[in-house]
């Protein structure tokens, strides 16, 4: 990056984290968060669910976890639908300014860490201390997400009937249907049944 950029780069810092810290430390401390979820997100953006969730869900209870599930679901009708529930989130714990930082704040360390790893990228992917650190990175987030799924379960899957539209979801994804498909279809029989 070039030294022009670093300049830029250190004034969205300042502006996600200091300022915030001496105005509103809630916002400080959410920025922070997220920046520490983009900094773990290996693997794309579905490995964030469960720090995010550990975070904002289980130790501060800016969410409840059924407000957390909305707010992924709401994220799917935009780019990067997981990483952008920060924006949902930043709302729900500090309005619109919040929603503006959280944004900034996931996508900004990995920006940073983009802009200054490319022109060494050749070099890195072929080493093999840095393959065999991703793939037990990528091992442990599946376990994480396991276990996000088994409490977004928990929350979501009420009756038979919210089984039974998980079990035929999962069905036609199997079956390669489109994804729009399956879950227009499924929108529209939770309209009518539910």
């Amino acid at each position: 990056m070039t030294p022009r950029g670093w300049i830029v780069a250190t004034g969205v810092a300042v502006c996600v984290l200091v300022v915030p810290l001496a105005f509103a430390p809630v916002l400080a401390q959410l920025n922070l968060i997220f920046m520490k979820v983009d900094l773990m997100a290996f693997g794309g953006g579905f490995t964030t669910i469960p720090l995010i969730q550990r975070e904002v869900v289980d130790r501060f209870g800016w969410v409840s976890t059924r407000e957390f599930i909305d707010g992924i679901a709401l994220g799917q009708v935009t780019p990067g639908p997981i990483v952008i529930t920060a924006t949902f989130v930043g709302y729900k714990a500090g309005g619109l300014l919040g929603a503006l930082l959280g944004t900034i704040a996931v996508f900004f360390p990995s920006f940073l860490v983009l802009t200054t790893l490319a022109p060494h990228y050749e070099r890195i992917k072929g080493s093999r201390p840095i393959q065999l650190m991703v793939r037990g990175i990528l091992a442990a987030f599946l376990g994480m997400l396991l276990l996000v799924g088994y409490r977004f379960g928990h929350e979501a899957l009420g009756d038979w009937k919210t089984w039974g539209l998980m079990a035929a979801a999962w069905l036609a994804l199997w079956r390669k249907v489109d994804l729009l498909l399956v879950v227009g279809v499924g929108a529209a029989i939770s309209m009518l049944v539910f």
